[in-house]
């Protein structure tokens, strides 16, 4: 079944082009401070990661109270707007998928039986666009480029079994996106069965609106336990999504904040060009169900209210002084949480054009030490091998090293990877040191390490000033694929 928009285009146009202004009353700042300090961190990091603001959801008025307060952050160091109509929010039109009861996925083997796949014991799935139910669809299993059809086909579910890099080479070859124009597009789970899930999935949200890729791409479905090892030994048929959902319209916004360069004497031509600093403002809300007296609320601490302090602290460590010779753009982003949006939407509509960015910095889980690389104060930069920029960083004598866990997947996991996507440099900051927090409700703000922080950021503010000067100009090296 198709699900149908619960709200009229002429109401979609309406929220387009006006957001209203909220009447809130603004939350305080800590002391305006050119230094980086524990206690300015801190406070952000309180205010951002409070029970009041309920996880920071997409979309949510957490979110939006949690936008006014570093919108007022950015006007007090000095930015010049990149939002809209003169403010520092750029805002986004989005759809939010509300769930009404537990999707099912009707599996048919070979033999002509129906192989009972439970919801969380042997798949979940992630709504890529609009939320649909599928009908029934063949399977195509795919080991290698020559298996996979020249072109894609709606009637069908697409399983490529091979590794990250394999399957992006696949589709790139076949000119396929990331497999958007089929029925289904499968992602190989554990081979261990999961928890059966009986509660109805959160909302989930994707932009109504300015999105680059131009299609509606099917849902992603990932399998695991009894349900993989059936597909992968070919007894599987066909299969069947069924979505229980409608959609509603919601609005939510970025946080753009700029600082025009000036160029030096010898290169003026530095002043058009730009580097955009950013973080991601949103997390993942609250739980949906718990016991009485739970803890319901994802505060995420880590998981990126550390990332955002950062930059709000670069912001005002270089508010005094000259400006710099390249132009700074500071992106705080909703909607990494459920697939880079905001950044996405930023890069179809960059407040200075896209092609004098030189590159991203993106600053993600700042919050503790890492002990892998060397301890408090010390960072590491996904994808150091792509680029000049970690050498160069460790030239300048900072403190910034290579990310050492490379299974994890770290670079393509961030904001930073949405810039790679359009051909810009796009790397890294952490010290995500793979705590359990990550994701749960104990990430709360008083398990941060502000004293790393204060040592780590203030190495970033060096880092921002070396890019900004145009002493060195970012470059891909011979690494620069996934």
């Amino acid at each position: 079944m198709r699900i149908e928009s619960l709200v009229s285009l002429s109401v979609l146009g309406v929220l387009a082009l006006s957001l209203p202004v909220s009447a809130r009353t603004q939350d305080a700042l800590p002391s305006a401070d050119a230094e980086v300090t524990a206690a300015e961190l801190r406070h952000h990091v309180e205010f951002l990661a409070s029970d009041e603001l309920a996880g920071r959801a997409t979309g949510s008025p957490g979110l939006e109270r949690a936008a006014d307060y570093l919108a007022s952050s950015f006007e007090r160091a000095g930015l010049e707007p990149g939002g809209d109509d003169g403010t520092f929010l750029q805002g986004l039109v989005m759809t939010r998928v509300v769930h009404s009861k537990v999707p099912e996925l009707k599996v048919v083997l070979v033999d002509g039986s129906e192989y009972e796949a439970l919801f969380g014991r042997d798949w979940d799935y992630s709504v890529r666009g609009e939320a649909k139910s599928t009908g029934v669809l063949s399977l195509l299993h795919v080991r290698s480029l020559e298996e996979l059809p020249e072109a894609s086909d709606g009637k069908r579910a697409l399983l490529l079994d091979g590794s990250r890099r394999e399957r992006g080479e696949w589709l790139t070859a076949r000119e396929m996106g990331s497999g958007e124009d089929w029925g289904m597009y499968l992602r190989i789970g554990s081979k261990r069965e999961g928890k059966v899930r009986t509660e109805v999935p959160r909302s989930s949200m994707r932009v109504k609106e300015g999105d680059s890729s131009g299609t509606d791409p099917c849902d992603m479905v990932r399998v695991r336990g009894g349900l993989l090892e059936a597909i992968k030994e070919n007894r599987v048929s066909t299969l069947e999504l069924r979505v229980f959902a409608e959609e509603e319209l919601t609005r939510d916004q970025n946080v753009v904040g700029v600082r025009r360069g000036v160029g030096t004497p010898e290169n003026p031509e530095l002043a058009d060009e730009t580097i955009v600093l950013s973080a991601h403002i949103d997390h993942i809300g609250v739980k949906s169900e718990g016991a009485e007296g739970e803890d319901l609320i994802y505060n995420g601490a880590d998981d990126d209210a550390s990332g955002v302090a950062a930059v709000l602290a670069i912001a005002d460590a270089l508010a005094e002084g000259p400006p710099p010779a390249r132009t700074l753009v500071y992106l705080l982003a909703t909607g990494e949480e459920i697939g880079l949006v905001g950044t996405n939407w930023y890069l179809d509509h960059p407040v200075v054009p896209l092609e004098s960015t030189v590159c991203n910095l993106n600053f993600e889980m700042v919050g503790r030490p890492d002990d892998l690389v060397g301890g408090s104060g010390r960072l590491w930069l996904t994808g150091y091998d792509k680029t000049n920029l970690g050498p160069l960083f460790n030239g300048a004598g900072l403190t910034i090293v290579a990310d050492q866990r490379l299974d994890q997947n770290f670079y393509q996991r961030s904001d930073n990877y949405a810039f790679v996507r359009r051909g810009v440099i796009g790397q890294t900051l952490s010290s995500y040191n793979m705590h359990e927090d990550y994701h749960h409700v104990t990430d709360e703000a008083d398990t941060l390490d502000y004293e790393h922080m204060e040592v780590a950021v203030q190495s970033c503010v060096e880092v921002v000033r070396l890019l900004a000067s145009g002493e060195v100009t970012p470059t891909w090296s011979e690494e620069q694929g996934d």
